[in-house]
């Protein structure tokens, strides 16, 4: 059963996988279609005419219980592999993972209006409130002896994985165009492919460890949701296999003070306008759901009355059906009681604000902040974040440094860097070199291409990729 909570973390890290934000380019002025996840409202009257995005991706984990030493690599290839240690504490844990590969897509921006088109895969996986006594005990293989003879009950706590595919559209549109004061607003609607979906709602669970394989389990209240492959020997198998739709969306609005008609300008003189003197965004992320009707199966694992779980230590997990029938054999008594049951899961909703301060044509202060908005245990729980930022921004070429609290408390330093049609960033900077013990990860990069024309009948000086 260590394997379990192993797995989970090798999975996110070694798929790259709240939901992290690209911060070193989602708030520039050319961030397109990498911007829209945070605030759709950016490619409104923003300093280009189209853009197509060739790809781009953001890859992302972090947990706060299991560590990667420091003098290890993360791909290590010895005969032992990597070594996974503990932070075992009185803390509740919790632990995220984030995928998103963008495929094609485009802009068109006409100024006071602009739509879009995107197309999208994610993954999001997200563990909150676990008990540290579970995790002890489950990661040191049931041997922790200080927990042995030792009674618990635990505070309700939740998991959630979704793997689905993204095709939106996004349409926006100036409000107010004042000389001082300049709003505008976009919303992005989007049609979800749901291809993989787990969740587990834990509501008590109170019990007494026995030894190292017996659990005497005095009440306990579980319900289990998964659409995943029906194969015991690949538990998440069938990729890409279609097992549910929904439908979600993003909307956001930005308030800009003294903005700078010149300052975007698809020529070369606009690149040193100063553009604004100070923009405010909100956001609502990621607001959605995904209903699973195909190899879906619902389990409800419930006791009120003492149940002895043996052998704990013999048990070899082999998929998510197995641990269906483990639960119901030792809880209810009853082999297999998941049901075909359709259920729906949802997206990692949020709140997001960004402060963006203009100190010259060039350089830009920001400060953002995306706080989850959490309602439901079925739902992909997105991490807290506030994050400061300077970069150093023109038309061909950006340099961006921030410095992060993951959960309002973790704190990280990152870079970003746009040079003609390539972005490359990270905001886990020192452990992506290994200058700490690794309990995150982070990646992101792009190619994508922003035009003032694409007829070629002018020579136009493309306010993103131009001369110096």
């Amino acid at each position: 059963m260590k394997k379990i909570i192993i797995l989970v973390f090798v999975y996110t890290v070694s798929l790259n996988v709240s939901a992290q934000e690209m911060w070193g380019i989602s708030n520039s002025n050319f961030s397109g279609n990498m911007g829209i996840f945070l605030n759709p409202s950016t490619i409104v009257a923003a300093p280009y005419k189209y853009e197509f995005n060739l790809i781009a991706g953001d890859f992302f984990a972090q947990n706060t219980y299991i560590y990667i030493p420091h003098d290890q690599s993360l791909f290590s290839s010895g005969s032992n592999g990597i070594t996974f240690l503990d932070i075992y504490n009185d803390k509740l844990q919790s632990g995220f993972g984030h995928a998103l590969v963008i495929g094609p897509s485009f802009i068109r921006n006409k100024g006071n209006v602009a739509w879009g088109i995107h197309t999208a895969f994610r993954t999001e996986i997200s563990a909150i409130d676990a008990p540290p006594s579970l995790a002890k005990f489950i990661f040191a293989k049931y041997k922790y002896q200080p927990l042995i003879h030792q009674s618990f009950s635990t505070a309700p706590f939740s998991a959630a994985w979704l793997g689905w595919g993204e095709i939106g559209g996004t349409y926006g549109r100036v409000l107010v165009d004042r000389q001082e004061n300049f709003l505008k607003m976009a919303a992005t609607l989007n049609l979800l492919l749901g291809f993989d979906g787990l969740y587990l709602d834990a509501r008590k669970a109170d019990y007494t460890i026995e030894d190292s394989a017996t659990v005497i389990v005095h009440a306990l209240d579980v319900t289990i949701g998964h659409a995943l492959s029906a194969s015991e020997k690949n538990s998440s198998g069938g990729f890409l296999t279609l097992r549910g739709f929904g439908l979600s969306t993003t909307i956001g609005a930005t308030y800009i003070h003294g903005r700078r008609r010149g300052g975007y300008d698809c020529n070369a003189t606009a690149d040193n306008v100063r553009k604004y003197d100070y923009r405010l965004g909100v956001s609502l992320l990621d607001f959605g759901y995904i209903n699973f009707s195909n190899q879906s199966q619902v389990m409800v694992a419930g006791t009120t009355t003492d149940r002895v779980w043996t052998h704990l230590d013999t048990v070899k997990f082999h998929s998510i059906v197995h641990l269906d029938d483990l639960l119901s054999e030792n809880i209810t008594g009853i082999r297999n009681t998941a049901v075909n049951k359709s259920f729906t899961m949802f997206l990692p909703t949020a709140l997001g604000i960004q402060f963006d301060y203009s100190f010259t044509p060039h350089v830009y202060g920001n400060i953002s902040i995306v706080n989850r908005i959490k309602y439901s245990p079925k739902e992909i729980a997105r991490a807290n974040q506030i994050d400061a930022s300077l970069r150093y921004e023109k038309r061909k070429w950006e340099l961006a440094g921030d410095f992060t609290l993951f959960e309002y408390k973790k704190p990280s330093f990152g870079v970003g860097f746009r040079y003609s049609i390539f972005v490359i960033g990270t905001d886990r900077l020192p452990q992506l070199f290994g200058l700490g013990d690794l309990q995150s990860f982070d990646l992101f990069f792009g190619f994508k291409l922003n035009l003032c024309d694409i007829q070629g009948k002018t020579k136009v000086s493309c306010p993103a990729f131009g001369n110096k």
